[in-house]
């Protein structure tokens, strides 16, 4: 297998994309993300439903790739799993949502609770503290 840096010095020196056919690329739905966030860190998707203050429902639906998570759950979730800025800045990514965006005071308080690792209920009083609409 390719690493990640041959793979890509492949990409840009293919003259056809024939080589995007290829076994080295595999499609990588969220759900196998979301699970191995959470077997990193010894959860269960209960545990992180529980954590992130969800519906049960909604949030199987979300987990099992039934149901896209929403860039609150996938906030809400970066901080119950106390993720650093930038892995939480990849996940939103992967999600194909927008990224914490440092100008905005709300996404700034979210990047301030990630960085100084804040819990979801502390990050959503600095949200509430400064007039901005929590995640909870």
């Amino acid at each position: 297998m390719k690493s990640t840096d041959e793979l890509h010095s492949a990409i840009r020196a293919s003259e056809t994309p024939a080589l995007l056919a290829g076994a080295e690329f595999a499609r990588l739905e969220l759900s196998s993300t979301l699970s191995r966030l959470l077997e990193e860190r010894g959860w269960r998707a209960a545990d992180a439903i529980r954590a992130c203050y969800l519906e049960r429902s909604y949030g199987y639906q979300m987990f099992n790739g039934t149901r896209p998570p929403t860039r609150n759950f996938l906030l809400r979730l970066a901080l119950a799993l106390e993720l650093g800025a930038e892995e939480a800045q990849r996940l939103l990514r992967r999600a194909g949502r927008p990224e914490l965006y440092p100008r905005s005071r709300a996404d700034a308080a979210v990047l301030y609770g990630l960085s100084h690792r804040l819990s979801l209920e502390e990050t959503d009083e600095l949200l509430l503290s400064l007039g901005e609409e929590g995640l909870l």
